[in-house]
């Protein structure tokens, strides 16, 4: 059952964390990989990691999304404008693309008959004859999606920084790993509501 706070839930930022520094990771990695000649050490020596760590990647977003839809906090306010639709509409497509962007890699992988090799074991699922025509577009979109959330990540990061540098408010300060405040312990109890209280008559009447 989700909780209504002013800060996310510790285990929500720490997956919140892992996956945004592994995707950046896996990308930048990936990237750079392809700078060096075809052959060379660095590159093929990275190459068995990016399969794995894809995989691994892609068990985190769904244990974040169903910790997100059960347990997981959300914030107690959501802004009717402009930039909390944007939020929003910025949030799903980076959901979407953490979906599609490892799971089409692994799909690609499957169709062309190999497994995802862990070292000490393979994870296999003999998809060949099924989707095995369509191996090579998913490794295309699997690219194309990689620069994109790449991209999008940086927008999401930028706007972070503004919220917090720019308009002062505590949209990152959200993601940091303090104590969770429910919406209820933000409200005046006991003797500091009855304190409120008259001092707020004590305002009207004079």
């Amino acid at each position: 059952m989700q909780k209504r706070a002013s800060t996310y839930d510790k285990v929500t930022v720490l997956l919140h964390w892992t996956i945004g520094i592994g995707i950046l990771a896996i990308g930048i990695i990936e990237i750079m990989r392809h700078e060096f000649p075809k052959g060379t050490l660095i590159r093929e020596g990275l190459k068995p990691l990016h399969q794995p760590a894809g995989t691994v990647l892609f068990a985190l977003i769904m244990v974040r999304i169903a910790w997100r839809a059960t347990f997981g906090t959300t914030i107690a306010t959501e802004k009717r404008n402009f930039s909390g639709y944007a939020a929003k509409l910025t949030h799903l497509a980076l959901y979407a693309m953490m979906v599609g962007l490892p799971l089409l890699g692994m799909l690609s992988v499957f169709a062309r008959g190999k497994p995802i090799d862990f070292g000490v074991f393979q994870f296999v699922m003999p998809l060949g004859d099924l989707i095995g025509p369509y191996a090579g577009l998913m490794n295309s979109a699997h690219e194309a999606l990689g620069y994109g959330i790449l991209l999008l990540a940086f927008v999401h990061a930028a706007a972070a920084l503004g919220h917090h540098y720019v308009l002062k408010d505590d949209v990152l300060v959200r993601m940091r790993f303090t104590r969770t405040r429910r919406v209820a312990d933000l409200r005046p109890s006991g003797a500091a509501a009855a304190e409120a209280a008259v001092g707020s008559r004590t305002l009207v009447s004079a």
